[in-house]
């Protein structure tokens, strides 16, 4: 979807500090070093402006045999929007696979791909992690509002709903240029395309 053609170029970069204190560093200095990271989170959640906004989503499946319904939905409340959807399976599924893709649009309003990620589902909701720290905290978030934690073989006759979901921007670096944003999953069941979820949203600050 071609929708917006003046937003700002954009990347999404994520910064990962790993912060280690060596063995050798005093008592009092690794607890001088505590208090400043702990004012610096502070300084930094109060300077963070970042809001993801999620404005179209769309839930379709191609495999009726196979998935009953498969629907997503927003709502807004609080100047805040939340994703909830259910799933529904006519038969058990061992094994689930999917390609998770976001895209950003540039100054021109032409699509540029952040990342095009081939994700196991089966083997993430196994392990309960994924190596991404960005993704695996989304993870984390969306596995709280789920109503059953999902696991493979994937039931029949049962509902899996997610309920008021939204991202948390902590997470996030502290500031990210306004941009808009379209991410997708689209399911594969057997090697071929089984479901798709597509979000079209924007990035506030």
């Amino acid at each position: 979807m071609r929708l917006f053609k003046n937003v700002h170029k954009t990347c999404f970069s994520c910064i990962l500090l790993l912060l280690q204190l060596s063995s050798d560093i005093s008592t009092d200095t690794a607890y001088s070093h505590t208090a400043s990271l702990k004012t610096k989170k502070t300084s930094d959640d109060a300077k963070r402006q970042i809001r993801i906004e999620p404005m179209h989503i769309k839930c379709t499946h191609t495999v009726p045999h196979i998935i009953e319904f498969f629907e997503c939905h927003l709502s807004r409340r609080n100047n805040r929007v939340y994703t909830s959807g259910s799933l529904r399976l006519r038969q058990p599924i061992a094994r689930l696979e999917a390609n998770a893709v976001l895209d950003i649009y540039s100054s021109h309003g032409q699509l540029k791909n952040i990342f095009n990620l081939s994700v196991d589902c089966c083997a993430i909701v196994a392990n309960g992690r994924h190596n991404s720290r960005t993704f695996d905290n989304i993870l984390q978030s969306i596995f709280t509002k789920i109503n059953v934690l999902p696991k493979c073989p994937l039931k029949a006759n049962l509902n899996y709903t997610i309920t008021d979901f939204d991202v948390n921007e902590s997470i996030l670096p502290v500031y990210i240029p306004k941009t808009y944003f379209n991410t997708s999953l689209y399911f594969r069941y057997e090697g071929r395309p089984a479901g798709q979820a597509i979000v079209v949203g924007r990035v506030l600050n």
